[in-house]
């Protein structure tokens, strides 16, 4: 009777995965439609748009993996990329009411793009496989693209539920086909539709977002080219309409966040980079208090 009840239980566990996988990869696919037709977010100070064209600068935001460790520890299950997402979600709420206080109504959803790797065989291939035509194995790059909501609150004391709400929502996202799809609707359109209308179908939802944002492994190591030491790695893109992209690279426990914003929006990114590398220290106290009031 015990092993009929096991067997029974991990049968509706199994049932429930597959329906969630389905009802969440419905919503944020019907989502991902609208965004890419007419649904944008709202005017905020850190918004860039179609047809826009400013000048561009950098900051960079420096992090060490230790503290990122130590704030992923305070909530159950939580991950790296939960913590800087969490992350940029106070930094970008900090400068938003230092620089233009009350100019964003509590609730507005600022919303990310992340582009999310879809291959099953990460990493560099090897060219024979390739030239062999493995099946299994493709030129060229194949990602996906995932949007990433939060909503402005002034009202969240506590830094560590901002890593709560991100965390939620990026298990919700891991559950959805979301990626997979914005993926095969791009190669669908370049295959049948050409390049032209690829590129806009990218450019729409770029246009209806506010930002795009990437965390990329790094190594552990430090290392050195031609005898020189290499003392950070750094990434970013440019002349997208986002007035505020940004990339963290990991490198030998640092972890450096570049950021790239249009000078004619974002007036004072050293400022931003500030709030973020802030954001990240209070976080951290928060959950080294959490921890320590559990020992």
């Amino acid at each position: 009777m015990r092993r009929r009840s096991d067997g029974g239980g991990e049968w509706w566990k199994a049932v429930v995965r597959v329906l969630e996988v389905v009802w969440f990869t419905v919503v944020f696919v019907v989502e991902f439609v609208l965004r890419t037709m007419w649904v944008s977010d709202r005017t905020t100070p850190v918004s860039g748009g179609a047809g826009w064209n400013s000048a561009e600068e950098a900051a960079t935001a420096r992090f060490l993996l230790e503290d990122m460790k130590v704030v992923k520890s305070a909530v159950t299950n939580a991950t790296i990329n939960d913590v800087l997402f969490g992350i940029i979600s106070v930094g970008l709420f900090k400068y938003i009411d230092h620089q233009s206080p009350n100019a964003v109504r509590e609730g507005t959803r600022i919303t990310g793009v992340a582009v999310v790797n879809l291959r099953e065989q990460q990493g560099l291939q090897e060219l024979s496989n390739l030239m062999k035509g493995n099946p299994g194995l493709r030129w060229g790059n194949k990602f996906g693209i995932i949007l990433l909501p939060v909503h402005y609150s002034r009202s969240c004391g506590d830094p560590l539920e901002y890593l709560r709400k991100a965390k939620s929502m990026m298990d919700r996202k891991k559950k959805s086909l979301e990626a997979h799809f914005s993926y095969k609707i791009g190669d669908m359109a370049m295959t049948f539709l050409g390049a032209h209308v690829a590129s806009l179908l990218n450019y729409r939802i770029l246009c209806n977002t506010t930002f795009s944002i990437s965390n990329v492994l790094g190594p552990r190591e430090e290392i050195t080219f031609g005898g020189n030491p290499i003392t950070y790695i750094r990434a970013n893109v440019s002349s997208l309409p986002h007035a505020l992209t940004m990339h963290m690279v990991s490198y030998a426990g640092r972890a450096d966040m570049q950021i790239l914003v249009a000078k004619d929006i974002i007036h004072d990114p050293d400022f931003l980079a500030k709030c973020f590398e802030d954001a990240l220290l209070e976080m951290k106290a928060a959950a080294s208090t959490a921890l320590n009031s559990k020992k």
